[in-house]
């Protein structure tokens, strides 16, 4: 049976990592990926100069070939679900028995009409982005007196980037902008209002309830009319599914709709993992953790379907570890309704990003 394993995220490098048991179960993998993986947990420090742009890389197309799954550089453009083929962007035919997606998710754009030239906009995601992400601040904040950056969102991307940023010299001024009336709303109360008082120490322009309703590379303007001036915009309001679930027929932006085995829908054949999938049995939020933990079910559902036994169901957590690297050598952890922040919470975080990090490099 042919598997065709369709970007290389947090689930597909579990299983190009454990792909000797899926060949002894009789799957012919193949990858189509682009060389490199981002891990997500260091994009906001990566982005924000913090750490070196290829602190959070994965060659992916060094780890396919130690395991000896067939590589495809490239991405997924269409798919043919009747004949069960999926074409790329280089114009090749991939046959498959089974799909598997796991392609990530993007920066949404407020505020960016439809048909708009957006490309002085910067997005948190893709995280392929990155390495212009960085390279734009940095040019930016070479101007006299300084760079001024608006963030878009405050989310826990968000607020990652402008603490990393303000305590960066080069940059004159930070704004973070919030449609909503909190910072990182699934946040404890005490490790919100923590948050704030963070950012207003380092003299972030925090404003919460600003809608974004136009944005340029150079402005910024909210629905009350105020009118906001930067160097370079951030985009991390919101993630959806990259344009290529719709594009494939899969989903729309909420994602590929798939059951609790992980399956879309409606085809047995097509499995969606991470950021890219919509959970239907209940909303998740596009976190690593659910990429991470969706990689061993993925596999079990995959050995067992060559198997023909019952196929796994995913359970999603109800409350995880989630450390925020709010630089200067400070983190925030949080677990439910229980918070720390600290050098503590900061070391942490580096130990778990880079202990998974070296599960996958050579």
């Amino acid at each position: 049976m042919d598997l065709l394993l369709v970007g290389a995220g947090h689930a597909h490098l579990h299983l190009i990592d454990q792909a000797p048991r899926l060949r002894a179960a009789g799957w012919r993998l193949r990858l189509l990926s682009p060389a490199t993986f981002h891990y997500s947990g260091v994009a906001s420090a990566v982005a924000a100069g913090a750490l070196p742009p290829d602190a959070g890389r994965v060659d992916v197309r060094g780890l396919a070939a130690r395991r000896g799954v067939p590589h495809t550089l490239g991405r997924l453009t269409g798919l043919d679900v009747g004949s069960r083929e999926a074409l790329t962007d280089a114009g090749d035919l991939l046959r498959y028995d089974v799909i598997s997606l796991n392609v990530g998710s993007e920066s949404a754009s407020p505020g960016v009409a439809p048909g708009h030239d957006d490309a002085g906009l910067l997005r948190v995601k893709p995280l392929a982005d990155l390495d212009a992400l960085q390279g734009r601040i940095r040019r930016a904040a070479q101007g006299p007196g300084g760079a001024t950056v608006t963030v878009v969102g405050a989310g826990s991307s968000g607020v990652e980037l402008a603490a990393h940023l303000a305590t960066r010299t080069d940059v004159a001024r930070v704004q973070l902008l919030e449609a909503g009336e909190q910072v990182v709303p699934g946040l404890p109360g005490g490790a919100r209002r923590h948050l704030r008082r963070l950012l207003d120490h380092r003299g972030v322009d925090v404003r919460t309830g600003a809608s974004v309703v136009e944005l340029t590379g150079s402005v910024a303007v909210t629905a009350d009319g105020t009118t906001l001036r930067h160097d370079v915009v951030l985009l991390a309001a919101g993630l959806r599914a990259p344009a290529v679930v719709a594009d494939a027929g899969l989903g729309d932006t909420d994602g590929v709709p798939v059951r609790a085995t992980l399956q879309h829908r409606d085809l047995d054949e097509v499995y969606a993992v991470g950021d890219c999938a919509h959970f239907l049995p209940r909303p998740l939020p596009r976190v690593g953790v659910h990429g991470v933990r969706q990689g061993p079910v993925l596999l079990s559902s995959l050995l067992a379907r060559a198997a023909g036994e019952p196929l796994p169901t995913y359970t999603p957590q109800r409350r995880w570890l989630a450390v925020l690297d709010l630089g200067g050598g400070r983190g925030l952890a949080t677990r439910g309704g229980w918070w720390w922040s600290g050098r503590s919470a900061w070391w942490l975080k580096r130990w778990i990003d880079r202990r998974w990090i070296a599960t996958y490099q050579g």
